[in-house]
């Protein structure tokens, strides 16, 4: 569900921090927050391949989950047959032997895996996002319990489509030939998840801002968002575009544009063309900003974790190729709660316990 509200500007009060963005990608639980097999505008025909790679001293397995877009995933993420693994004895519906005991710097793709696993379940055309969880080579228990391990995630989407290019053999004469235009979407790990609770006195993890917002003159601008919160917790995001002098946009009566959404549990939106097709923001767009902001949450968990990720997408419409925008927080990263002398649970994420928002479910 989407409408358009007047949002106040309490909710910008923070933008005045320039944004931060942590290069720490390895983790045992790893959100990515868009895969595809789809047809796009213009004729595009996107594909997602997945790379695994392990960064721990020891073999690991790797498994998948795919949650397809607009849909509440829980009753999906909790039964293992609905996942994708390295091992038939651990009970996953789908399997791929190369994602069982990948070595230490070993790596393993994953070609078009969204149509290559699920493309029964969702039809001719499917986005949505991917969790991935890694764990040492074995341990996984018919309770969801293993052996934590770290890996580093990421997908590569691409127009998978052809160009006329001039053939050798005959001199000004084209044929057409394959080719691919794509984008890195890196895995976020669950740490650097937005926190709908990591807000204090002098910071504020609940939102994200995405750059690169643009309109018209032949590009096209997407934004997603990923409820990567518990099963049991559903998220109200806000999604307001601003200005290039940081000012809101504001429709006919004056009042700022923005959309809210609400987001099932573990469910993928993406709002395509979102400034003339949601905002209805007619004149071209060019150096605009996105906030996405966690600003409720309902959930029957005795404690919720409201977690989110975000991400924008600058489409070329001549070529159909895509540009990735990566969310930052506005609240400058802790650096010394890694490389200072103070003490490591001083992080400011961990004024409440750390803990993952979700994990492998049990048999």
């Amino acid at each position: 569900m989407i409408r358009r509200i007047a949002i106040g500007t309490a909710l910008l009060a923070v933008l005045a921090t320039a944004p931060a963005f942590g290069g720490f990608g390895a983790s045992d639980l790893i959100f990515i927050p868009v895969v595809t097999r789809a047809v796009g505008s213009a004729g595009t025909q996107w594909v997602s391949d997945v790379y695994v790679t392990n960064v721990d001293d020891v073999d690991i397995d790797v498994a998948f989950i795919y949650l397809p877009s607009g849909f509440n995933n829980s009753a999906r993420f909790v039964d293992r047959t609905y996942w994708l693994g390295g091992r038939e004895s651990d009970g996953f519906g789908d399997v791929n032997e190369e994602l069982a005991s990948i070595p230490p710097g070993g790596t393993v793709v994953l070609r078009d895996i969204v149509g290559e696993y699920w493309s029964a379940s969702i039809g001719a055309n499917g986005n949505g996002s991917l969790v991935a969880a890694a764990y040492e080579a074995d341990t996984l228990e018919d309770d969801g319990s293993r052996v934590y391990r770290n890996a580093v995630v990421n997908s590569r989407i691409y127009n998978d489509t052809t160009i006329w290019v001039e053939d050798d053999e005959n001199p000004g004469e084209f044929v057409e030939r394959a080719a691919e235009y794509g984008q890195n979407m890196p895995g976020v790990p669950w740490y650097n998840l937005a926190d709908g609770g990591a807000v204090g006195d002098d910071y504020d993890l609940s939102y994200e801002v995405l750059t690169g917002g643009e309109e018209g003159n032949g590009r096209r601008y997407n934004v997603g968002v990923f409820n990567a919160s518990d099963v049991l917790t559903s998220l109200t995001v806000a999604i307001q575009p601003l200005q290039p002098n940081g000012e809101p946009y504001l429709d006919a009566e004056e009042n700022e544009i923005s959309s809210v959404v609400t987001l099932a549990p573990l469910s993928h939106i993406q709002l395509f063309r979102p400034y003339p097709n949601v905002w209805e923001i007619e004149d071209d767009v060019e150096q605009s900003t996105v906030r996405v902001s966690i600003v409720a949450w309902s959930s029957s968990a005795s404690q919720p974790r409201p977690m989110m990720t975000s991400y924008g997408s600058v489409v070329y419409n001549r070529t159909g190729d895509p540009s990735s925008v990566l969310p930052s927080f506005a609240d400058p990263y802790d650096v010394e709660c890694i490389w200072g002398p103070g003490d490591p649970g001083a992080a400011k994420r961990r004024d409440r316990p750390a803990q993952r928002p979700v994990a492998i479910p049990p048999r």
